[in-house]
């Protein structure tokens, strides 16, 4: 399973949460060895990855600290001490991690050139992060998205990652199908809404939180961007990459040849729904309209085939 997870992520999202970071078991065992080695910057570097990797594994945090102290990253390890004392009260490693945690602090007082303590930072992401959360702003440079990434990339420790992750994770996805469905359901979704699509999937994504055909969803959303402001010739392979994702999808199909369609490209339209959706009424209606264009005859004829098969379907 941790390999399917992994495997999913799309290549150009770089992992914030969850199984993609890595596979925690492996970093705990590499940062292990460089501690071994005393390569303690080694080893906090692999350690601070399984902690994000999985966040729920509390051990990694008391180790973390103690390759960060040796390393004389003393804010750093002081704050991982904490962490593992408030998330772990009941462990056989609290009196002698609490020790550790005492002696940590008398010498973060002592030493000079050290960072400030990060927690009244994290404080303020946090709000941040379940303000927007809980108003829906998700993405965009104010969104809870962006207050994660901080709180990644500033050293934000806990379990507590791991569910601000999961929650996340969950309003993108929901938020990117209710789009989604919107589309189908034939609705007329304001371009921002389209432009929406592809960021929301790509945070999922950083979250642990793709859905299977998320690449598919991409680059329909791609496609449907384009297709609003008329950019066709963009539109049309954004659709035919979203088909080749997901072939099982065949409303990919059909904006593909509605692009083809609306830039000029009847003919070619045609043949792309008569590849996939032969049956499909759309296609019968286009079939007419082709053959309208050639000519009336041809058009009568095939206006004809469609009222005979509407009226007197094979079927019945």
């Amino acid at each position: 399973m941790l390999a399917l997870a992994c495997s999913a992520l799309p290549a150009f999202a770089e992992a914030l949460v969850g199984p993609g970071v890595g596979n925690a078991d492996t970093l705990v065992s590499e940062g292990s060895k460089l501690f071994n080695r005393k390569d303690y910057a080694g080893a906090s570097a692999n350690l601070l990855k399984a902690t994000r990797a999985s966040p729920a594994t509390l051990s990694t945090y008391l180790q973390l600290a103690r390759a960060s102290l040796l390393d004389k990253q003393l804010t750093r390890a002081c704050y991982a001490y904490r962490v593992y004392l408030k998330a772990s009260p009941d462990t056989p490693d609290r009196k002698k991690a609490s020790a550790e945690s005492d002696q940590c602090d008398r010498q973060l007082k002592m030493a000079k050139g050290q960072p400030p303590d990060p927690t009244p930072r994290y404080v303020e992401l946090r709000a941040t992060f379940f303000s927007t959360l809980e108003k829906g702003e998700l993405v965009g440079v104010s969104g809870a998205a962006q207050a994660l990434r901080q709180l990644v990339q500033e050293g934000f420790l806990g379990p507590e990652l791991g569910e601000m992750a999961s929650k996340l994770g969950a309003a993108v996805v929901a938020q990117a199908d209710g789009i989604f469905k919107r589309v189908l359901a034939l609705e007329r979704v304001p371009t921002a809404d389209l432009r929406a699509g592809r960021p929301l999937l790509e945070v999922a994504a950083e979250v642990g939180a793709s859905p299977a055909d998320a690449k598919a969803r991409m680059a329909f959303f791609d496609g449907l961007s384009e297709l609003a402001e008329r950019g066709f010739a963009k539109a049309e392979p954004a659709f035919a990459e979203a088909a080749k994702a997901d072939p099982s999808n065949k409303e990919y199909v059909f904006y593909r040849a509605l692009a083809l369609f609306q830039g000029g490209e009847r003919f070619a339209a045609l043949k792309a729904l008569e590849a996939d959706l032969k049956d499909d009424p759309r296609t019968q209606v286009l079939r007419v309209t082709v053959a309208l264009g050639h000519s009336p005859e041809n058009g009568a004829a095939e206006l004809e085939k469609l009222l005979f098969t509407t009226r007197f379907p094979q079927d019945k």
